[in-house]
């Protein structure tokens, strides 16, 4: 657990100082994402509310790819693969050997391989600095967890994006999950009138205890380097198989072909997601076939609340 307690994100306080006791100096070293490491926390802290005609908040933002996008309880979707004939080449679905995948987890996590897939145990708590939860701004406070997430070591293009559920959608290196762009009401949970607050690292506890990333968590260590003028590094997994990556592409500067899943292919790294300052800011929605026994229920998939 934290040692020290980092505020919460300001538009002054966006990547925490190493001389300030928060993150050892090592461990911030420059890179081609700083300056896009100060820009995704420094959007964390929400503008003041807006008051649409007649009172409550403006509607959010229209779902990209999937997500909650109606009042309505639905079940869980049902993934089908494309066919054989028409998926893509191995390297665009799967760029990096088994042993790649394992090695790029934190020593904080346990990271195997077995049928096929690539298992992920984690006790969700953080390995970098967090604000002392509970706060005056979240009265949550961060438990263990006892994850095990599963990740196709083959992943395969759907027939159709998925929407995302809520709760976890992907798992980061450091064995802290990803979640959808939405709040628990499914409003934009990271800009505007409604966004939420996180702390430093650009994380905060749910009512679960589950400390969670809706946005490029900004304190992750990589064991993959990001060379200057190129792409970032790989920061986490989604749970069709598919890699998560900072913001940056092959040129050094966020992609320009992101699709509705906030993915796209390169030559180096078949297809993959990016994180990203705009919405959906982590996914859209799966590209590929989704392992559904990370999943807990249905209730995962149900519409916001309005």
């Amino acid at each position: 657990m934290a040692h020290e307690a980092i505020p919460r994100a300001s538009a002054t306080a966006g990547v925490p100082d190493p001389g300030d006791g928060g993150l050892e100096s090592s461990d911030m070293k420059p890179s081609p994402d700083l300056l896009a490491l100060l820009v995704f926390c420094a959007a964390a802290v929400p503008v003041a509310p807006a008051q649409a005609p007649g009172g409550g908040p403006p509607p959010s933002p229209p779902p990209r790819g999937g997500g909650p996008d109606s009042g309505e309880r639905r079940g869980p979707p049902i993934p089908v693969a494309l066919p054989a004939a028409v998926q893509p080449a191995a390297q665009v679905l799967s760029a990096l050997t088994p042993e790649q995948k394992v090695a790029g987890f934190s020593g904080n996590v346990r990271a195997t391989t077995a049928g096929g897939q690539l298992v992920v145990s984690s006790d969700g708590l953080p390995n970098h600095e967090t604000d002392h939860f509970p706060t005056s701004y979240n009265p949550n406070q961060i438990l263990r967890q006892n994850y095990v997430f599963r990740i196709p070591l083959a992943p395969k293009f759907a027939e159709k994006p998925t929407r995302l559920p809520f709760g976890p959608i992907g798992v980061a290196i450091n064995g802290i999950p990803f979640y959808n762009p939405y709040n628990r009401e499914g409003r934009d949970a990271v800009m505007g009138p409604n966004a939420e607050i996180f702390d430093s690292c650009c994380g905060h506890p749910d009512q679960l205890g589950r400390y969670h990333y809706h946005k490029f968590p900004i304190c992750i260590r990589s064991p993959f380097t990001s060379a200057a003028g190129g792409h970032s590094a790989l920061i986490g997994w989604a749970f069709d198989g598919f890699a998560i990556y900072g913001p940056n592409g092959e040129n050094g500067q966020p992609p320009t072909d992101l699709d509705e899943c906030n993915g796209h292919v390169d030559a180096g790294r078949g297809y993959h997601y990016h994180v990203s300052l705009k919405f959906p800011y982590v996914l859209g929605a799966y590209k590929g076939l989704v392992e559904m026994s990370n999943f807990p229920g249905p209730k995962v998939w149900g519409g916001p609340r309005r």
